[in-house]
């Protein structure tokens, strides 16, 4: 009798979670993933939120504009008892280029991975060395989770799992989850590769993707971007648990046409299953309410990535 009743229970566990909502991780769970879900989001350590800006609220005079988008978000911060400390130097700008690598037929953003190039300005010019990162970034945490980002032994990186918060496309006030695998490789010197086995001699996992070692890699497009980086303070939810804060905008470095804005504060936390749930609250209803706030501003429907792939003219889907 006690194994029957044991048995029935056990049915009804099943059919109760057959009948559950066929989310993602639910979906991993199905596909019987290696990676544990419960394992995969206490890799998590940061969750950064995006507000992507539109280019006309940008005029000669950046400061001015990012002066005006910080004092607003600090106003929707006190509304929700976020605390905020303001940055010393926050009308200070730092310059950095920004190229995306990639091959003629950009095989490694339609897999998914971004190859990215910054190098930091030097007084008022660009530095001779610079940052090399690889990322894996989709919807689904477990793929991005199996990403194997370590470098090749004798390129000392640092590898990096976090949720990133985007815009949805339809609606102010909306927000989504994509996740991020990087690898960050900082104070390069050495040329910059011009083939694809250039590239999986540092990344050797990139050479899954398919393409020969000798097809060129080049940047994805032809126009050149600068970015202009603003760091601008902390956001503080509760506690300890603060937020760093900064505004980018990417533009044209000649002609210094803007591109883009981007509002971001990313938090940093140990356990992901064990966040108070009031911070974490706050920091997305900070988001949500801040979209709502600025809505003239905010710019639905891409991504900063996404926008540089489509300066080089070619119809390219992604999943982001």
């Amino acid at each position: 009798m006690g194994k029957e009743k044991k048995l029935r229970g056990r049915a009804e566990k099943a059919e109760s979670q057959s009948e559950a909502p066929a989310g993602k991780a639910h979906l991993a769970r199905s596909k019987k993933l290696p990676h544990d879900l419960d394992d995969i989001y206490e890799a998590l350590h940061y969750r950064e939120f995006k507000i992507l800006l539109k280019a006309a609220d940008f005029g000669e005079g950046l400061e001015f504009e990012v002066r005006d988008y910080w004092k607003l978000a600090r106003r929707v911060a006190g509304e929700l008892l976020i605390s905020v400390r303001r940055g010393k130097r926050e009308r200070e700008p730092h310059y950095r280029d920004i190229v995306f690598l990639d091959t003629p037929d950009f095989a490694l953003y339609r897999n998914g991975y971004m190859l990215r190039v910054r190098r930091p300005y030097v007084g008022a010019k660009p530095s001779k060395t610079y940052e090399l990162t690889l990322k894996f970034r989709g919807p689904d945490i477990a793929r991005a989770a199996r990403a194997d980002m370590n470098p090749e032994r004798g390129h000392p990186g640092r590898v990096k799992f976090k949720e990133e918060i985007l815009l949805v496309s339809s609606e102010l006030g909306g927000m989504r989850s994509i996740f991020s695998h990087t690898c960050q490789l900082e104070e390069q010197s050495e040329p910059i590769g011009t083939t694809f086995g250039d590239f999986t001699k540092i990344f050797p996992a990139l050479a899954k993707l398919g393409p020969k070692p000798t097809t060129p890699i080049a940047p994805a497009a032809p126009v050149p971007v600068q970015e202009v980086l603003f760091d601008l303070g902390e956001l503080g939810f509760r506690g300890t648990k603060t937020a760093k804060v900064n505004m980018a905008v990417w533009r044209d470095p000649h002609t210094e046409k803007i591109m883009i804005g981007e509002f971001a504060y990313e938090t940093h936390f140990k356990h992901y299953g064990r966040l108070n749930p009031i911070p974490k609250l706050r920091s997305e209803r900070l988001y949500r309410l801040l979209q709502r706030e600025t809505g003239s501003w905010v710019e639905l429907g891409t991504t900063k990535t996404a926008l540089y792939y489509a300066l080089s003219g070619k119809s390219l889907a992604h999943d982001e």
